[in-house]
């Protein structure tokens, strides 16, 4: 149960009563509950606990809340009101923030704000989504290459809490140049008098701001990194991205990607937050694409509708038949989408993977074309049906997972998000070439 549902009942008459109270309350919270807390309150209320609890602690919950409560909130707070909190906010956060503002209330919040606050915000949001540059914060912490120890813990110190992260100081040369980063465990165990340059390490994993999330996150997950710094083509450090900003990228996109492999274009807010009509936008040229490919399958079953007349025994293994092909293609489909968002399958190892996925086919399609055989010579259906089922389930599986296997790879080729090829296409695919399979096969052997 989470604390919202607890608090939320008595809030009203709690904050009536004693607004102090609750605001103390409130500050030994955890930010994500008392965010939470904010969500579930009626928005009058809502405003009231951010202008109660200042605007640095309002700030960290303003980051927490969903998109479209932030801008309601900021609605009813009023652009005097919201833009002490906004100027609170972590950089890229801020960024993103004002992104999702009305026109009108965008324009008006800008002018109210700093001009080199203003500024960042407009180079930060030129960034493409999805790029390191439009997850990055410029609240970096860097020193110059002059300075010793004892002076590089003094700017920790006096700048630590407007930074994105005080874990990493990045060293910069009397030129601008990114040339090294010491972390703060180094910097405590070193010695006041020790010039920075001493400890820093100078080889730093860096990234360009329009480098795609997914690869930076790859990095960061590879040489256990919490941050990296972002350069410009002259290796001038612009920005850092922490490895929670690309977290939260990655499950953005991980849930664009299962939403497209259960053929359903991705949703912009949450499943409660989309609209009835959105929902039957985004469900329906899909539903109907598959509906269309379906009807080829009634058009194939009719061209062998003389194999059906003089076998009809051959239509009870019908569905046995295709839901074989089917599920075979969806299992490669999904294994192969995964192993290429995580990097464990390249575009250059398509070979490889066809070669396997060949004898995986054929080795599974043998063990059920063994289940099918014996199904068909127990319940009598005679030799000839049961060798039609059995070479088709082996024909159906491998043509499956071939499918399932090389389809992603193709439109990772070609540049397209390898998702697309959702299970249920996959599916109604492998759906009409087994059918077409599967008659043929049965003209052939028993007419």
């Amino acid at each position: 149960m989470r604390l919202s549902s607890l608090i939320v009942p008595d809030l009203d008459a709690s904050f009536a009563a004693d607004p102090e109270a609750v605001a103390e309350l409130f500050e030994e919270l955890h930010v994500e509950d008392v965010a939470d807390i904010v969500e579930a309150a009626e928005r009058p209320l809502a405003v009231q606990m951010l202008v109660s609890l200042g605007a640095e602690r309002a700030a960290e919950i303003l980051e927490c809340v969903e998109p479209e409560l932030q801008v309601a909130l900021v609605e009813q707070l009023g652009v005097e009101r919201a833009v002490p909190i906004v100027h609170e906010m972590a950089s890229d956060d801020r960024a993103d923030f004002i992104t999702e503002l009305p026109e009108p209330l965008k324009d008006a919040l800008l002018a109210k704000m700093d001009p080199e606050e203003v500024a960042d915000v407009r180079s930060l949001v030129a960034w493409e989504d999805g790029t390191v540059g439009s997850l990055m914060s410029t609240d970096v912490l860097e020193v110059p290459v002059s300075m010793r120890v004892a002076e590089v813990i003094d700017r920790v110190r006096t700048h630590g809490e407007e930074a994105e992260t005080v874990y990493y100081v990045y060293v910069l040369s009397s030129t601008g140049q990114l040339a090294g980063v010491v972390s703060l465990r180094e910097l405590i165990l070193a010695k006041p008098e020790d010039p920075v340059a001493q400890i820093m390490r100078e080889e730093v994993k860096t990234v360009r701001p329009e480098l795609d999330a997914e690869e930076a996150a790859q990095l960061v997950q590879h040489y256990d990194l919490i941050a990296l710094p972002v350069v410009d083509d002259r290796h001038r450090l612009v920005g850092l991205v922490t490895v929670d900003d690309l977290a939260d990228a990655l499950a953005e996109e991980v849930t664009e990607d299962m939403h497209r492999m259960g053929a359903v274009q991705p949703l912009e807010d949450s499943y409660f937050g989309t609209g009835f009509w959105t929902f039957v936008k985004k469900r329906a040229p899909w539903l109907v694409a598959l509906f269309a490919g379906e009807l080829f399958t009634g058009d194939a079953l009719e061209h062998f509708d003389d194999v059906i007349k003089q076998a009809t025994v051959l239509v009870f293994f019908l569905p046995l038949i295709i839901s074989s092909g089917g599920n075979s293609g969806s299992q490669s489909a999904t294994l192969i989408i995964r192993a290429l968002a995580v990097g464990e399958v390249s575009l250059s190892q398509a070979w490889r993977v066809l070669r396997r996925e060949l004898a995986m086919g054929l080795a599974l399609g043998l063990l059920l074309s063994t289940i099918g055989v014996l199904r068909a010579l127990i319940w009598g259906d005679g030799p000839g049906v049961a060798a039609t089922v059995g070479v088709t389930l082996i024909a159906v599986v491998t043509l499956g997972t071939v499918v399932g296997s090389m389809l992603p790879i193709l439109l990772e080729r070609v540049g397209l998000d390898p998702a697309v090829s959702s299970t249920p296409f996959i599916a109604s695919l492998v759906d009409m070439m087994g059918i077409l399979t599967y008659f043929s096969l049965a003209r052939w052997i028993l007419l």
